[in-house]
């Protein structure tokens, strides 16, 4: 008999001892993700790419802004590829993430990593790009309908008739969609009363350099002579453009405008072989990103005015003004504002 009692005393304990385990860890859990006394919070920030120079920035500025705030970040970048994408957030909520910011390579598929953290109970941010169908808790971006009417905007009031080339940015990525929207709804009266004709357009997947290069030197073969102005979604995109043109030996004569800002693109600027681009300071969406990350990690609820369907929801939409810069402008934007160095655009002068 007393060594049963021996036995059931011992099993008891370690059952005692499972439960105080168990208990421990979930509390410990609980404290990393709700109120991060102990620790730091923990932003997760997927980012769809690399590529351009402007993401870089983005991680750059992102990272010492959530530093300063004193949050710690786990960075990810997805290649372009939305599965790795996936993947990454899978792997960071499982790391004890507190909040997820991500720019989507796909609009419709992140709608499942957004689902993912919304299981945990993590606020998300759409950053930049939209999430389509997914019910994020903000979208952070600039004013993108804007962006695209400023770049046509520009090119028009230089070349007010004559040929377009239109190329927009990867069809997956909801930006694109709005960029469009601002380009058409200046070229439209000039399209419906024929002083401007649109004579090729696309949508270049994965916002690829190599692919609108090979798009604007068949559509410049195949309309020669008519092609006076090309609108390009991005900086990159415009960089294939002017390859292109330099290689028929056009550069100058068709007129070229894309967007971000991106240092070669200010330096084309300068040198006359691009027209303009649109800065969208970056500064200024990380700022009210880690505003608003702030807010829905206080528990406290967004109320903002301006909202953007997602196609299922409407969500708060934060949204960053917009600049064209040109060659007349470029020392009191860009410049002025600390996003490039002088001597960096003027290289040639700083030679």
């Amino acid at each position: 008999m007393k060594n049963g009692n021996q036995k059931l005393s011992m099993s008891s304990i370690l059952v005692f001892l499972l439960i105080i385990v168990t208990l421990s860890s979930c509390t410990k859990n609980n404290d990393n993700r709700n109120n991060g006394k102990d620790s730091k919070l923990l932003i997760g920030f997927s980012l769809a790419t690399f590529k351009e120079d402007r993401w870089l920035r983005d991680r750059d500025i992102f990272v010492a802004k959530a530093n300063e705030a004193g949050y710690e970040v786990i960075v990810t970048n997805a290649n372009n590829d939305k599965d790795l994408q996936y993947e990454q957030v899978r792997d960071m909520v499982e790391r004890g993430i507190d909040i997820l910011v991500i720019a989507p390579h796909d609009a419709d598929d992140a709608a499942r990593a957004v689902e993912l953290a919304k299981k945990e109970d993590i606020p998300v941010i759409s950053y930049d790009r939209l999430i389509r169908n997914s019910d994020v808790d903000a979208y952070i971006s600039f004013d993108n309908v804007k962006v695209g009417s400023l770049l046509a905007k520009g090119i028009i009031s230089e070349m007010p008739e004559g040929g377009y080339i239109v190329l927009n940015g990867s069809e997956d990525d909801n930006n694109s969609i709005m960029f469009n929207e601002g380009y058409m709804k200046e070229l439209k009266p000039y399209v419906e009363n024929g002083k401007i004709s649109i004579v090729a357009e696309t949508w270049v997947d994965n916002w690829t350099r190599e692919t609108a290069y090979e798009f604007v030197s068949s559509a410049i073969k195949g309309n020669p002579g008519k092609v006076n102005a090309i609108i390009a979604a991005n900086d990159s995109l415009a960089w294939g453009t002017i390859d292109a043109l330099s290689e028929a030996r056009l550069t100058g004569e068709i007129l070229v405008g894309g967007h971000d800002a991106d240092l070669a693109a200010c330096q084309r600027i300068v040198s006359g072989t691009q027209l303009l681009t649109i800065y969208k300071p970056i500064k200024n969406l990380v700022e009210e990103t880690i505003y608003v990350c702030e807010e829905l990690l206080n528990d406290k609820k967004l109320d903002y005015e301006l909202t953007i369907n997602d196609g299922t929801y409407n969500i708060p939409y934060v949204m960053i003004d917009v600049i064209a810069v040109t060659k007349d402008n470029i020392d009191d934007t860009v410049i002025k504002d600390g996003f490039h160095l002088k001597e960096d655009v003027y290289r040639e002068d700083a030679d």
